[in-house]
């Protein structure tokens, strides 16, 4: 196509004055377009080297990216099926918790329910007894008043009377009063002194019964409140036991439920970003579909404009062969009109490129310390002492004294047990719960900075897919520019060089129009062998001239198509860049929410560290007062039950010597 070059100056005026016939120049351009067509394969095969290996790297750099991508959806896949069998399975343990609970917390309203009934069944039975005890001690008091003097028979069965008649009086009271009622009926309360004295002795009895009751009825009382201390302290233990299963069951079902919700959180996130991976895939997959179909053109187009080139060459070497052979050249000299040498430069074409003391006491006083030796009490030894040497008079109510001082010591210890009891539970919930939130806190925080470092590596990772972008584009641009320039060059040297064929051609033909003009009417002589040579040249130039018509029409077609090639590169190129920046733009979010997590985690870990060791400082506060060093609280309740029955008997016992 470059043949029709050679003669783009011999329409040119002259500038040097050198005359030469026009197939001399001919000649001359066709040897230089020769060695310009070589020069310029040469640099179309350099520049396709360019292209190949930017299609290479290209190919490589997106293939990797997609391979990767690819990993990374398989990855997150496989996550995602984690993270909601995790989920799924605390769901799980979170609903058999849920109804732990409902079970202890029922079980505790229950228990409590239970003991609350309890308790006012005491009270009231407790109320009852003390005063049935009140109205027998004034009683007794008012019957051994009235049987003091010596006009009170009357009196007296008044007051018997209205003691039997007591309902809350025990059967056997109510009964021997009531025969003594009969007694006093039969005889008549107004007969003699004698009769009287009867009665009085009958009266004497009731007196000695009512002592009995009232001694029978202060034990059965001591008896109900040491029953309901047991049963008190059986309450609060149940109540303490039940709290600890419900707090622990609370704990580890709130633990479970923050970590079912950060399992369905991470899944959600992994979700996202598959999501957002897949995008850059197909992104990136068809960047490389277009890359493929790209450089196979160019490398199509490449192959076959190498064969052109070299076709050109074998033609333009035939050319100069037949052009310089004595039947064009010779004649030429001989007859063709001498063209001055043009001082204008020779025409250039491009191509393309690529991208918690009395006996009684003595006898007391004896039961006292022999107690106090097997049951190793000093506090009945030591009141063993006293007993013999104080006085009678004071001797039992030191004793009773003492047993309601047992008997206060025992509540105030059972008291005290269930502040303890208590304590050491929420204690030890609170040191089970801050240890647990403190290692799953350790182990969320490791979990979260390892996150951030793949978050990190992804972030850098995909920056780098976008430099490679902006890369390509860079290089795609440049090779662009230079081929659109060459482009436009060449059709513009193209036009010229049509122009100038043309003037040529009609320089010829009219010239050899003229001659034979004069051959016609004989002026001239016809020389056969002018005649063809001049015949050979305007074929020639003719062919040049369809070369380069045909050369101007091919290199804007290949223009146009290389730039519509160039705009899809680019377009694909402007897109998989958007997609892969919205991935680094959702992988910073994600990587600074994670940072955000992980430090308030850090000050979770801070603050739960301080109150497990508030905790635990509480705990060794305790321990002097709550933690069983001796003997066991079952053990001293066991030890005191006894001491407050050998102090009952004591009681019996001066009260029977007294009596006797």
């Amino acid at each position: 196509m470059f043949l029709a070059m050679a003669v783009l100056l011999i329409a040119m005026p002259a500038a040097t004055g050198e005359s030469v016939t026009p197939v001399q120049k001919v000649l001359q351009m066709m040897a230089d377009m020769k060695a310009k067509g070589l020069k310029e394969k040469d640099a179309e095969i350099v520049t396709f080297k360019t292209f190949t290996q930017f299609c290479k790297d290209t190919m490589a750099a997106k293939e990797k990216s997609v391979a990767d991508a690819s990993d990374e959806m398989d990855q997150l896949a496989a996550d995602i099926e984690r993270y909601n069998a995790d989920a799924s399975i605390l769901g799980k343990e979170i609903n058999k918790l849920d109804k732990a609970l409902d079970k202890a917390q029922t079980q505790k309203d229950a228990s409590t329910a239970k003991f609350e009934v309890e308790e006012e069944d005491y009270k009231s039975l407790h109320a009852e007894y003390e005063i049935n005890i009140a109205d027998i001690q004034v009683g007794t008091a008012q019957l051994k008043a009235m049987m003091a003097a010596s006009s009170a028979s009357a009196a007296s069965a008044s007051m018997i009377q209205q003691m039997a008649s007591r309902s809350r009086l025990p059967a056997r009271a109510k009964k021997v009063l009531q025969s003594l009622l009969q007694t006093s009926s039969s005889t008549g309360l107004e007969q003699s002194a004698p009769e009287g004295a009867a009665f009085e002795s009958q009266s004497g009895g009731v007196v000695e019964l009512m002592n009995g009751l009232t001694e029978k009825m202060e034990g059965e009382k001591t008896k109900l409140e040491q029953q309901f201390v047991k049963s008190r302290g059986a309450y609060q233990m149940i109540q303490q036991t039940l709290t600890d299963q419900i707090d622990q069951h609370s704990t580890v079902r709130n633990n479970k439920a923050g970590t079912k919700k950060g399992k369905e959180s991470s899944s959600a996130e992994a979700a996202a970003e598959r999501s957002s991976t897949e995008t850059s895939k197909a992104s990136d997959q068809a960047f490389l579909n277009d890359l493929y179909s790209e450089c196979a053109t160019k490398s199509s187009e490449y192959e076959s404009n190498q064969k052109i080139r070299a076709g050109e060459i074998v033609a333009l070497n035939k050319a100069i062969e037949i052009i310089a052979g004595g039947a064009v050249s010779g004649a030429s000299e001989k007859h063709l009109p001498q063209l001055m040498q043009s001082s204008a430069a020779a025409l250039v074409q491009l191509r393309n490129g690529g991208s918690s003391t009395r006996p009684s006491q003595s006898v007391a006083a004896s039961f006292l310390q022999a107690q106090g030796k097997q049951m190793g009490s000093r506090l009945l030894s030591n009141l063993s002492l006293r007993v013999a040497e104080d006085p009678f008079g004071k001797v039992k109510k030191m004793i009773q004294d003492m047993v309601y001082k047992l008997m206060e010591e025992a509540n105030e210890e059972a008291t005290h047990k269930g502040f303890c009891d208590t304590e050491l539970g929420t204690n030890k919930n609170t040191r089970d719960q801050k240890t647990t939130t403190a290692s799953e806190l350790t182990a969320s925080i490791e979990e979260m900075s390892s996150q951030i470092s793949i978050l990190s590596d992804q972030i850098s990772e995909v920056s780098e897919q976008v430099t490679e972008i902006d890369t390509s584009v860079a290089k795609a641009s440049a090779i662009r520019a230079d081929e659109k320039a060459k482009n436009s060059e060449t059709i513009t040297e193209a036009i010229q060089a049509s122009t100038a064929v043309k003037q040529a051609l009609s320089v010829l033909q009219a010239y050899y129009d003229g001659l034979s003009l004069l051959q016609k009417s004989g002026t001239a002589s016809r020389n056969p062998a002018q005649s063809g040579a001049s015949t050979g040249v305007i074929g020639m130039l003719e062919v040049i001239l369809s070369d380069f018509q045909r050369l101007e029409s091919s290199t804007k077609a290949s223009d146009e198509t290389n730039e519509a090639s160039h705009e899809k590169f680019m377009n694909d190129s402007s897109q998989d860049k958007a997609v892969k920046q919205a991935h680094i733009k959702n992988k910073s979010e994600s990587r600074s929410e994670t940072d955000i997590n992980m430090k308030q985690a850090q000050k979770d870990l801070t603050s739960t560290q301080a109150e497990l060791k508030a905790a635990e400082a509480y705990f060794e506060k305790l321990r002097p007062a709550c933690v069983e060093s001796g003997n066991s609280y079952e053990d001293r309740v066991a030890a005191r039950k006894l001491e407050i029955e050998s102090l009952q008997e004591a009681i019996k016992i001066l009260d029977e010597n007294d009596i006797a």
